[in-house]
């Protein structure tokens, strides 16, 4: 990926709930009770041309288990969600292990322990690594410092793969805890990521000076996984409006600014990657 380009997957959540799942519900349990459907998802990413696909593990962390009362199962379902991809895309795309935010505020600003975040990342990652992954991808994070410590864990629970990290901007260039790009890729680089950038929080259009921050501060791969737009509600339900011309238009942008892993977020389709693999790559 150094030289080259890869292109990433696409929202996964909503792809489930078109499939049946209900908001508020496990989606990692899903890897259980709904194989078919979570493979689906991974092999329609894969057919659109992205070259890696996420497991459905975002929330497979013990302390986001736990609202579900499945933290005891928390490797099992790591473990499945990286199989399912597995035998979705064959051997030809990477398989990323999944690892979003605990969901809980880490000490100094909440209650949970920073050694507690850190063995339930391990936990987790150990599951994904068990599974097969071909690499680790912490994303969403806000929190610089649990980003850090679940970089860490990966280093720990899985030293043979590579960790990614991406954060989660808002439209002033900084996460919600006021982190830079510039200071987020100083700290990322010191616990030994092998690339980072950003997803979610904001669209391909908003996330532009984030990237030339990350670009110029970092000569490690930089990721962009955008949501398709800024989100908006529309008779209560939450809408992104960025089409797939529009959301590729400015993925060919950012490959030509140096990003390496291109990908979007929330409210991004089948279709937004293909028009992303169809511009990135040509």
């Amino acid at each position: 990926m150094e030289r080259g380009c890869l292109v990433g997957d696409g929202a996964t959540g909503t792809q489930l709930q078109a499939a049946g799942l209900v908001s508020g519900q496990c989606a990692e349990a899903w890897n259980q009770s709904h194989p078919e459907a979570v493979a689906a998802v991974a092999r329609a990413y894969a057919e659109a041309g992205a070259g890696v696909v996420t497991s459905n593990t975002f929330g497979g962390s013990p302390a986001k288990l736990a609202s579900s009362g499945l933290e005891a199962r928390c490797e099992e379902l790591n473990f499945l969600g990286v199989r399912l991809a597995r035998e979705a895309v064959g051997e030809a795309v990477f398989v990323a292990g999944d690892v979003g935010p605990s969901g809980q505020l880490l000490e100094p600003y909440g209650d949970m322990p920073l050694a507690e975040a850190r063995a339930g990342f391990i936990r987790q990652i150990a599951g994904l690594s068990e599974g097969g992954a071909d690499c680790i991808l912490i994303e969403t994070m806000m929190d610089l410092t649990e980003a850090i410590i679940a970089v860490e864990a990966a280093r720990e629970a899985a030293p043979d793969l590579p960790a990614y990290c991406t954060l989660s901007f808002q439209e002033n260039g900084r996460t919600v805890f006021g982190v830079t790009p510039e200071q987020a890729a100083e700290r990322l680089a010191e616990a030994g990521v092998d690339g980072m950038g950003l997803n979610c929080g904001v669209g391909s259009v908003q996330a532009v000076g984030v990237v030339e921050a990350f670009v110029r501060a970092t000569p490690l791969p930089v990721i962009v996984q955008p949501n398709a737009g800024m989100p908006r509600l529309v008779d209560g339900v939450t809408v992104f409006d960025e089409t797939p011309e529009e959301i590729a238009a400015n993925a060919k942008r950012f490959r030509d600014m140096g990003a390496r892993w291109l990908g979007a977020c929330c409210g991004s389709t089948p279709d937004h990657i293909r028009a992303i693999a169809q511009a990135v790559m040509a």
